[in-house]
This record gives structure tokens, sequence and C-alpha cells, in this order.
């Protein structure tokens, strides 16, 4: 059974201009459910390549557990050891979260790039990197149980969703041996993979912002203009 996609238009964005603005969703229905996010990008002569699947092997309304395995098949110069991924929201909301094998796992936490999101997992010293030899190296895979609480009032057997940006981070990429963090993608989605995977980062950590959140920059400055235009028109007297 295969989880369902969604692709939301911001309703705001539709009414005030044309741009087809997309965040991506995936949403966990039920048993046995599995998506994999892939990660691409290229900097200073290393390809980056990695992929995450998930598996939802057992749930309640509080508690969710999902088979992860993580694996990377970057290549070229420098070490490009994967140190964390992110996903940018969960729903139900999170009250904690743990992993294994060497991964840990956090919940509203600090993502270099992304500023927070609502689950990190990680390899190192926390969301924000750590030492190379704990990240995961080119050509190896990790498995582990990434188990998820729900707040309270949540339920988790009313679907789980994971909405982008899924981000991840790598170090000691390419010949300057920098950090770099980018948005992947969801890898059945049509376009996944080509051109970069969605997004891209640059040396020292930086990325491009997602079609969505230029959608929201543009929406509050319109937003913002016409506000502007209302406060200062005169006001016509009754005759």
């Amino acid at each position: 059974m295969k989880p369902t996609m969604i692709h939301g238009l911001a309703a705001a964005a539709a009414l005030l201009f044309c741009s087809q603005a997309q965040a991506t969703a995936v949403v966990f229905g039920g048993l046995n459910d599995t998506t994999t996010l892939l990660y691409t990008s290229t900097l200073d002569g290393a390809t980056l390549s990695a992929t995450v699947k998930f598996t939802l092997t057992s749930w309640s309304a509080t508690s969710a557990t999902f088979a992860t395995i993580v694996t990377n098949n970057s290549f070229g110069p420098g070490q490009n050891a994967l140190l964390s991924f992110g996903i940018d929201v969960v729903t139900p909301a999170l009250q904690g979260a743990t992993a294994g094998s060497g991964w840990s796992a956090s919940i509203d936490d600090n993502f270099p790039s992304f500023k927070k999101v609502d689950l990190c997992v990680w390899a190192g010293n926390n969301c924000s990197g750590g030492p190379i030899g704990d990240g995961l190296g080119e050509g190896m895979m990790s498995s582990f149980n990434l188990v998820l609480t729900a707040e309270a009032g949540g339920d988790f057997t009313q679907g789980i969703t994971f909405t982008s940006p899924y981000s991840a981070k790598f170090q000691s990429v390419g010949t300057r041996e920098v950090s770099v963090e980018f948005a992947g993608c969801v890898a059945s989605q049509p376009g996944c993979g080509e051109g970069g995977g969605g997004g891209s980062g640059g040396g020292g950590g930086g990325n491009v912002p997602e079609p969505d959140a230029l959608a929201l920059i543009a929406i509050a400055a319109l937003a913002a203009g016409l506000s502007r235009r209302v406060l200062t028109r005169p006001l016509r007297r009754a005759s």
C-alpha cells in the first residue's frame, strides 16, 4: 500500500497571482505504507546522492514506528558524509522522537539554512552536524527504527503527514570540504531528481528557497502594499 502524495496550492497565492507555488506532502494512511526521499546535488566536483526510505510498521493513537533505511551513494572529492535530514512539518504534532543504530531524533529543532523543522534525524552532535566520522559515509547504508510520539489529542491512526521541505546536511563536500544543506524530493514525484532533486546548496550551507516559500514572500509583499494604499488613501467627505 502506498502513501498518498498531495500537491497543495496556497489559496491566497492562487487569488493574488498566477504562479503555481506548491508544497509536497506525503500521507501514511495504513501499515506498510512506504515512501522514499531523494537528495541529489553537485558541488565542487562532488556528486551528492542519498535516499531515506520510511515504512510505517506499527502505530497506535499516540505512537508510530517507521522502519527507516538511509543510503549515501555520493562520490567525488571530499568525504561527502550525510550528517542529518529533516521533515519541515509532521502532522499530528509531535511530542517526541527517537532513533537507533547511531542515529538520534529530535523535534522542533534548528536545521541549518531551514530554521526550525518539526523532525530532525541526525548522526553526530546534534541536528546541525558533528564529527565527520559519525556521519554516513560514501557507499554506506544504515537501517533503524524511527519512533514518533504524538502530542496529547493527536491520533496517528487518522493518518501521518510529512510536508516539505525535506532537508539534508552533508559535510566535508567537494574540493573545499565544505558543509552544505539542500532540499530533497519524494522519489515517486514526477521530475524528482531532475536538475538537483528539488533544491541546491552552496558552500557553508546556503539553500535555494522552495517555490512555496517564494510564494509566501510574494503574498506578504503584495498584502503590505495593499494595506499601505488603503491607509494612505484620503477620506472622501460626505456632501
